[in-house]
């Protein structure tokens, strides 16, 4: 009977996929949808860098454009998630200073999205998360205090996070090396992560549904995999508890600079 069940399961989030992606997927493309939802939850409350790799994850599945647009309410309700449990942690100072920025960046996003290939825009963000995560490593080696918190940086950071979470939900890296100079403890860090996607995340989607990325069917996708997520979340809070604060922002850094590399090529 429980065989039945999970096969049943397994065919309604295949047949909803392919309704939202107009694509067929075979059984590795469902494993690795489910494994999408799993480690989405897991990256809004363990570990935020991780972003980015779902992206790259989703893409081996779908097309980069589908991609954005089917990833997207996933990352909204695992983003709800982290936000009922870590909304108190988050830091609203740095929000306030960075979002009004990252609003602007994602209707240019949408505007570019409109008439030119995110591709030619990757390459670029990828040098300068390498580039961003070097100087806060050389910066945290030599002692240098780094005014991360002023209005050029929140400026740059914010219309470059915004433009690439709408072109591919790509922000990840530039929040994480942003973050990380402000040297939050962990949870702050992972709090003020979850308040800014989620904010943003709802800010786009009807820019995604203006674009035909998002339909009811992707919707239908991101219900059904909801216990996925909801699992993720709490394995990422789970090791969010146990993870010391150096080994943690270790991780993300690495996560961060793997995600310039792959957006580099």
């Amino acid at each position: 009977m429980q065989a039945s069940i999970n096969y049943g399961l397994r065919e309604d989030i295949a047949h909803a996929a392919e309704r939202a992606s107009g694509m067929s997927f075979s059984v590795a493309g469902i494993i690795i949808i489910c494994c999408t939802a799993f480690l989405t939850g897991i990256s809004r409350t363990g570990l935020p860098g991780l972003g980015i790799l779902l992206v790259s994850l989703v893409a081996m599945a779908m097309p980069v454009r589908e991609s954005s647009g089917f990833l997207l309410p996933l990352l909204v309700e695992a983003d709800l998630m982290s936000v009922l449990y870590f909304r108190r942690k988050a830091a609203w100072p740095h929000l306030f200073r960075v979002l009004p920025w990252t609003a602007l960046g994602v209707v240019a996003g949408f505007l570019f999205m409109k008439v030119v290939s995110g591709s030619l825009y990757k390459p670029l963000l990828g040098a300068m998360i390498v580039i961003f995560v070097i100087l806060d490593l050389a910066r945290r080696w030599a002692g240098i205090e780094f005014r991360s918190g002023s209005r050029g940086i929140a400026c740059a950071i914010g219309i470059f996070a915004g433009a690439f979470t709408m072109i591919a939900n790509a922000a990840g890296p530039i929040m994480a090396v942003y973050l990380l100079s402000m040297d939050l403890p962990k949870e702050e860090f992972v709090g003020t992560s979850s308040v800014f996607f989620f904010i943003i995340n709802l800010f786009k989607v009807p820019f995604s549904v203006a674009l035909g990325l998002i339909t009811w069917q992707s919707l239908k996708v991101g219900l059904l995999l909801s216990p996925l997520i909801g699992l993720g979340v709490f394995a990422g809070i789970v090791f969010l508890k146990k993870i010391p604060q150096k080994v943690f922002y270790a991780i993300i850094q690495a996560l961060a600079v793997l995600g310039g590399i792959k957006l580099l090529f």
